[in-house]
């Protein structure tokens, strides 16, 4: 299965791929603040992307598979990046 990525789904893919670096400068700092932007950042960057692309209403499988798994990846890096600064999240908003 072949998909075409957009600009925005590979910029997206591109900030996720970055948390690892995040979580380790801020630990190398002391500095949690980095992982509160780097979640920030993300969450505005897949509110675009939402705003821009459908997922559920998507007619192609395919894409609808990828932005279905791009969208899971988002929440994962967001739950992960909150339980480090101590922070819970909902299940579902």
């Amino acid at each position: 299965m072949s998909v075409e990525l957009s600009e925005k789904e590979i910029s997206l893919i591109q900030h996720l791929n970055d948390f690892a670096a995040v979580v380790a400068q801020a630990g190398s700092d002391y500095n949690p603040a980095c992982i509160a932007n780097y979640c920030y950042e993300l969450v505005k960057e897949y509110n675009q992307f939402y705003h821009d692309f459908s997922v559920l209403k998507e007619e192609d499988r395919a894409k609808q598979v990828v932005r279905l798994a791009l969208s899971a990846a988002v929440s994962q890096n967001i739950r992960n990046g909150m339980c480090l600064l101590g922070i819970e999240v909902p299940e579902r908003m």
